[in-house]
């Protein structure tokens, strides 16, 4: 299979470029020898969208990420188009060198060795997509596609404050959980209008609100345990009405075994499609990138994507 491998020399604070001669030798090792044209690197946010998509065009029908889940997302955001997939037979692959990797940790292929076999086996599996659409920071309409989650409220503004301070984004998976404190002390509950699929509008007051399509996300965080991504459902979790030391002493300290799902102010449920608004700005990320703030639409879309494993779904549920 045309094999095109899209590196993302920032990610993990500039780790992955570093390591970049170990993680070729690596795949090289199970794929055979790279051309010059088979790699091509990324130079700036959402770069990685347009070389996947310049990457289908050239012919190219496996597509590997060396980066994290911000980086695989911007490859799949690259081979959507009006929510179809711009060429039927495609395979992505993630490499982990990124802070998070969640596609590789979920199916068991953390280390480069188990990721690298996963891609060369040629065993695949189908993994969920779904659409968000929001209100951009300029106030254009953001149409991204995700695989892994979609958050509003308390957890994007972390997302967003981790990112966008430069001592911090230095700092790596530090900074999620010094922003984490800070923002829970600082963050009060807003009111919200929800729509889940065909139900009717609910207004309630929320810290936070979390659509998953994998159990984990960024570093160590475990949030929707148990949760599919293949299942054409997503898992619809809301953090309600919270006060700032409740928040910082029952729910961050549970997020990393999933255990804050007991809280009696938390629910879970299955949706295929949601609609939040607030009255107050409050932004919203996909698959850990701030893609602007409320209101936003989830949509699960019919189409899947193909994704390189070591197991199959079947041999996994065994």
């Amino acid at each position: 299979m045309k094999t095109r491998v899209i590196v993302n020399p920032m990610a993990n604070k500039g780790n992955c470029g570093k390591r970049w001669p170990q993680i070729r030798a690596e795949l090289e090792n199970h794929l055979g020898p790279l051309a010059a044209d088979d790699v091509v690197m990324t130079r700036e946010r959402n770069h990685g969208t347009v070389l996947a998509r310049e990457a289908v065009a050239a012919g190219y029908r496996r597509l590997i990420s060396v980066g994290g889940d911000g980086t695989l997302s911007e490859i799949l955001n690259g081979v959507i188009a009006d929510d179809r997939l711009i060429a039927p037979d495609l395979v992505l692959a993630q490499l982990p060198g990124g802070t998070s990797n969640e596609l590789s940790r979920s199916f068991g292929q953390i280390s480069l060795t188990d990721a690298s076999r996963a891609i060369a086996s040629g065993t695949t599996r189908e993994i969920d997509v779904f659409r968000a659409e929001a209100r951009g920071y300029a106030g254009e309409q953001v149409t991204r596609y995700g695989f892994l989650l979609a958050i509003v409220g308390a957890a994007a503004t972390i997302s967003w404050r981790a990112q966008r301070v430069p001592l911090l984004k230095r700092l790596g998976p530090v900074s999620y959980v010094l922003m984490t404190a800070f923002t829970s002390l600082t963050y009060s509950p807003r009111a919200y209008r929800i729509r889940v699929d065909d139900e009717a509008e609910q207004t309630l007051p929320m810290w936070a609100l979390l659509l998953c399509s994998f159990d984990g996300a960024g570093e160590g965080l475990m949030l929707a345990p148990g949760a599919d991504p293949g299942d054409r459902k997503l898992d619809l979790i809301t953090v309600g009405d919270m006060g700032r030391w409740e928040s910082l002493t029952k729910i961050v300290p549970r997020l990393g075994d999933g255990s804050y799902l007991a809280h009696p102010k938390v629910t879970r449920r299955h949706a295929t499609r949601i609609m939040i608004d607030s009255d107050q700005m409050v932004q919203a990320d996909v698959d850990g990138e701030s893609i602007g703030q409320l209101p936003m639409s989830v949509a699960l879309l019919p189409l899947r994507v193909t994704v390189a494993v070591n197991r199959s779904a079947s041999e996994a549920g065994r």
